[in-house]
């Protein structure tokens, strides 16, 4: 047997020789050899050579799009740039680690991206304490604030104080299957409002049903998750939480929406049904048409055209129906920042960087390689192509209209307690379906409004608890 030098090598010569006899078994002495082994492979292994910058992504499209820009950026500047992809939860929790420990200029990245959902955790301390550099007067002194989605720099803010610059819009279209709907007689893009477009989906099923398909269902809505619901507050204006901390939950708008959801997934009015987890599924239950009717961001018709390219020429797309006058006709769902971190020794480099990344001609062609997003900057919404005809619609002209959608988003706010909200309206939603399937449509409302004040009193008593004292 081939044995190491050093300390570790003497120890493993030792417990191969002791292998025969081992008391606890020669699987477990092996286990431990393996251990030893591995662990001195990690403590030898070369650390990453020192970089001016290094930039920590989650996402692997985002790895791909910048590994040319961060080698052509580096040539340009004569910089050295380490690039690194983590996991998403992996990221964020090695960055709290960071920012809570007072963490060095050598062990902090100096530019990174956070998801939208993982964010609000961040935001937690007062202002001048949060761990990445205010942007509002880089953004404005460049001009690029005035170019950007101004509502897109909502989730990234805490009390005016903007800490990430935007890396999309995710603007949200109902994408459904035009042929189906066609043959059952409904015109669904003529439906402008959500009472208009659960008639049209009504009419859509009474159809189907005469034709013996029980499990065709007009749209794809969830029966115990907020996700689809909050999209529609967001169309009101409505979010759970604001960046001061307001808590809304208790808008008796919320309530209205929570009712009228409700019956949309269960009772004698439900148009909606939920596919089960993982793309195979999606594929399956779009192609065959037990679900007609999607509620899509820009990233989420990338794996529609990917997956459901069976439905070709099929499809539609059309804005988001509204409840009343002066609502938003589309929401937006998912989304990434970048953002400098405190600690970053050359934030002015940083900045050369994030602008390159996010704002070049060369970021954009180089983002377009390989996703279909839809950057914030609206002078690139100009680009032949977002104005195409595509043939998966039909050769409707479907990035055109998002962007006449983006220019529309709602802001949309993260905080510290935005996740807990979101937990307790799921909570909300699976309640408020278990009444409608009990006691029907009477007295739904007021159960809502009860049941969201009481989650209104309970947000209020944690984010108590955790408040920085002034």
């Amino acid at each position: 047997m081939w044995i190491p030098l050093g300390p570790i090598g003497r120890l493993l010569h030792l417990l191969w020789r002791k292998l025969p006899d081992f008391h606890l078994g020669k699987s477990i002495l092996v286990m431990l050899m393996v251990a030893l082994i591995t662990g001195a492979v990690v403590s030898v292994r070369p650390s990453q050579p020192r970089a001016e910058l290094t930039v920590w992504v989650f996402a692997d499209s985002h790895y791909k799009s910048f590994e040319p820009l961060v080698a052509e950026f580096s040539r340009r500047n004569n910089v050295k740039v380490n690039l690194n992809l983590l996991s998403a939860r992996a990221l964020v929790v090695r960055l709290g680690q960071l920012f809570m420990g007072d963490a060095g200029p050598d062990q902090m990245p100096d530019l990174v991206e956070v998801e939208i959902g993982l964010v609000g955790r961040f935001f937690r301390p007062p202002v001048n304490e949060v761990g990445f550099l205010p942007l509002n007067d880089r953004l404005k002194e460049s001009g690029w604030y005035d170019q950007i989605v101004e509502t897109r720099f909502a989730p990234w803010s805490k009390e005016g104080m903007i800490f990430g610059v935007p890396h999309d819009v995710h603007p949200c279209t109902i994408t459904y299957r035009q042929d189906l709907f066609r043959e059952a007689g409904v015109n669904l893009s003529e439906a402008k409002t959500w009472a208009e477009f659960q008639e049209a989906c009504l009419k859509f099923e009474r159809y189907w049903r005469g034709k013996g398909y029980k499990y065709r269902h007009a749209m794809e809505l969830a029966e115990g998750s907020a996700d689809d619901l909050q999209k529609m507050l967001l169309q009101r204006g409505i979010n759970p939480i604001d960046s001061y901390g307001n808590i809304h939950v208790d808008d008796p708008r919320v309530a209205q929406t929570l009712a009228f959801y409700a019956q949309l997934v269960a009772g004698p009015r439900k148009i909606g049904a939920q596919t089960p987890a993982g793309m195979a599924a999606l594929t399956r239950d779009l192609t065959e048409g037990n679900l007609c009717a999607f509620i899509t961001p820009d990233w989420r018709l990338t794996y529609i055209k990917r997956y459901g390219a069976a439905c070709s020429g099929k499809m539609r797309m059309m804005p988001m129906p509204v409840f009343e006058p002066g609502d938003k006709p589309t929401s937006t769902w998912g989304g990434t920042m970048l953002g400098i971190t405190r600690a970053c020794p050359n934030p002015e480099l940083a900045w050369k960087l994030l602008e390159f990344l996010y704002f070049s001609d060369e970021g954009f062609r180089s983002r377009m390689t390989y996703t279909d997003i839809l950057p914030p900057i609206k002078s690139k919404w100009a680009d032949p192509l977002f104005h195409k005809n595509d043939p998966f619609f039909g050769g409707q002209k479907s990035g055109e209209l998002l962007t006449e959608l983006a220019a529309q988003i709602p802001p949309r706010y993260v905080t510290p307690a935005t996740g807990i909200a979101s937990q307790e309206l799921n909570d909300a939603v699976a309640e408020a379906v278990a009444y409608v399937k009990v006691h029907g449509t009477a007295g739904l409302e007021q159960h809502c409004q009860e049941r969201l004040s009481a989650i209104a009193r309970d947000l209020e008593a944690r984010m108590a608890q955790w408040r920085f004292e002034k």
